[in-house]
């Protein structure tokens, strides 16, 4: 099966980049997650345990100034047509093919090891399992970069979106999107579609239908806020 994957759906910046000095003393590129400050990988795909031990919080202390000793890692940095490629560069194009294949099924994408694995076993690829960590956050990235993204003109209301791999934010709601109910107090939790989102004299109204449910409800925004955070939003044409 062959796929468009268009990389640029997927933000460049997912990732922080900062040398660290690992427990031989080599420095590397280490790659993070943009939003937790979480150390994933190292551009050489050496991975991570490289630099902390399993299981172990990664020591700020191991963050470097010096130059690159990784010879693998300083070829990447130094760039040109002979360098070989990072690790980064390699799985964001990865999860750009597993994104447009999961959008060809139209629905998002499970962030699961199994997930990903039936994904490149249908796009005929024998990709390394310790490779789907930085698979994972470029999805993720993805994921977030749509669940910021609603279309034109739609009212807003804000609800709470918690990245698959770390973090939370607040994020518009538009048509079509998925959310989640959180009546934690009452033990309700069920998922719902965003079917309209309009202005009337009393406010933003926000109309959802639930699975298996033949009525829609309607909720206005302040309440909407409260009870709903945003699943996905549903993957492009």
């Amino acid at each position: 099966m062959q796929l468009t994957a268009d990389i640029s759906v997927i933000p460049a910046d997912s990732l922080d980049t900062h040398r660290v000095t690992d427990h031989q003393g080599a420095v590397h590129t280490a790659l993070f997650n943009a939003y937790t400050g979480f150390l994933i990988d190292l551009a050489c795909g050496a991975g991570r345990y490289r630099a902390v031990h399993h299981y172990e919080k990664f020591d700020p202390a191991r963050l470097a100034d010096a130059p690159l000793s990784c010879l693998t890692c300083a070829a990447v940095d130094a760039g040109g047509p002979d360098a070989p490629r990072s690790v980064a560069d390699t799985t964001r194009e990865l999860a750009a093919r597993v994104l447009a294949h999961a959008d060809s099924r139209g629905y998002a994408h499970g962030m699961d090891n199994e997930a990903l694995r039936l994904s490149f076993v249908a796009l005929g690829l024998d990709t390394p399992k310790k490779l789907y960590p930085l698979i994972r956050e470029h999805l993720t990235a993805a994921m977030t970069q749509r669940a910021l993204t609603v279309p034109d003109g739609t009212p807003r209301v804000l609800v709470k979106y918690t990245r698959f791999t770390g973090g939370t934010l607040m994020v518009p709601v538009g048509v079509g999107d998925r959310l989640m109910h959180d009546g934690v107090a009452s033990g309700i939790w069920y998922t719902v579609k965003v079917t309209a989102i309009e202005k009337r004299p009393s406010g933003v109204v926000v109309t959802v239908l639930e699975k298996d449910w033949p009525h829609p409800s309607e909720w206005g925004d302040a309440d909407f806020t409260r009870w709903f955070s945003k699943l996905d939003r549903g993957p492009r044409a």
